[in-house]
């Protein structure tokens, strides 16, 4: 499988949830940030893991 070439994406987009999730005015909203950094963090891990046993693991 090649490369995700959205994984600057999902970085950014993690970030942003992250930073959302720390500001966030109320517990429900601080929940669903941090679900969403987790779920964009997953991707970006899932694509770099990806990429790299595309070139053997290095």
């Amino acid at each position: 499988m090649p490369h995700d070439r959205h994984a600057d994406y999902h970085a950014a987009r993690a970030r942003t949830e992250a930073v959302r999730a720390i500001s966030a005015t109320s517990a429900a909203a601080a929940a669903v940030h941090q679900e969403l950094c987790l779920r964009y963090t997953g991707r970006l891990l899932a694509a770099l893991v990806l990429g790299a046993a595309d070139k053997g693991g290095e």
